[in-house]
């Protein structure tokens, strides 16, 4: 298995890259886009991108690229890990006078008040991947970076904060991006995404009753504009259920005879943590 990834090494999607399949080689790429394109190409197997955070929520390049007409990818898995986020630099940075602080927008989200109280003079500045918000700080006079852990050991960063993020228990959702989409395991997840009749009254609870009458349960709800007018939105759902088992099967397409447009982004094995090592030791 060849799996695309953010990158470079000490990332937290490569993290879960190595979650999803510890013995899959990895590919790093500098963005999503990339991952996505990868697989598309036939350089990589599968993507594995972030989707959502428990503090910020979407991860909207990820989303949006869910939505594109021309996606080929199905959600073929999902990996859920905690994030941990240091502040770090080179040796000496004196805190209260830095100015400016380096990470990927989601990391600097997550940690906003901390860096606030931290390093209140430090400017956020964005960066293609925690990794490469370390590469630019280490060369910097007076710069810090929101990165990982693994990262900070492996350019040998200076950490002055650990687990900076806003509020405890902070975990991100990832996607495995592939071809084709999972088999039914029996504990399954399925993603769809689907837009109502905006102008009809109760088109949403029409919605949402197909599934509540059949006792599914949604596990995620969320809109996106659809970008093609003012006020209409696409909803993501995910439900409990593989999109060719009962009962998710008939709800599937009891939805699509009440939604204008619905596409099933993929069924896949819910989460349960990593795998563990087989017993022969591969």
């Amino acid at each position: 298995m060849r799996l695309a990834h953010l990158g470079p090494r000490g990332t937290n999607t490569e993290a879960a890259a190595i979650a999803c399949d510890p013995t899959a080689e990895l590919l790093p790429v500098p963005s999503v886009a990339a991952a996505v394109e990868a697989v598309r190409t036939g350089a990589a197997d599968a993507a594995v991108c972030a989707i959502e955070n428990a503090l910020e929520g979407s991860v909207l390049e990820t989303i949006d690229l869910l939505l594109r007409d021309d996606m080929a990818l199905r959600v073929a898995g999902e990996v859920v890990l905690p994030i941990r986020h240091v502040l770090v630099g080179a040796p000496g940075v004196e805190l209260a006078r830095a100015r400016v602080v380096y990470s990927h927008p989601q990391a600097l989200a997550q940690c906003r008040a901390r860096l606030a109280t931290l390093a209140p003079t430090a400017a956020p500045v964005a960066t293609l991947s925690t990794v490469a918000a370390v590469e630019s700080a280490l060369v910097e006079h007076g710069a810090l970076a929101v990165t990982t852990p693994l990262a900070a050991q492996l350019y040998g960063a200076h950490v002055y904060a650990d687990d900076i993020a806003d509020e405890p228990g902070n975990k991100t959702r990832f996607v495995v991006l592939a071809p084709h989409d999972a088999a039914p395991t029996g504990d399954d997840k399925t993603s769809l995404a689907c837009t109502t009749h905006h102008d009809r009254p109760g088109s949403l609870v029409e919605l949402l009753s197909v599934f509540a009458s059949r006792g599914i349960n949604l596990t995620r709800i969320e809109s996106r504009p659809t970008r093609r007018a003012l006020g209409t939105y696409v909803f993501l759902l995910d439900l409990q259920g593989h999109r060719a088992v009962e009962p998710a099967a008939s709800a599937i397409a009891a939805a699509r005879d009440v939604t204008l447009w619905l596409r099933v982004l993929g069924s896949y094995p819910r989460w349960t943590g990593p795998r563990p090592p087989s017993s022969d030791g591969a």
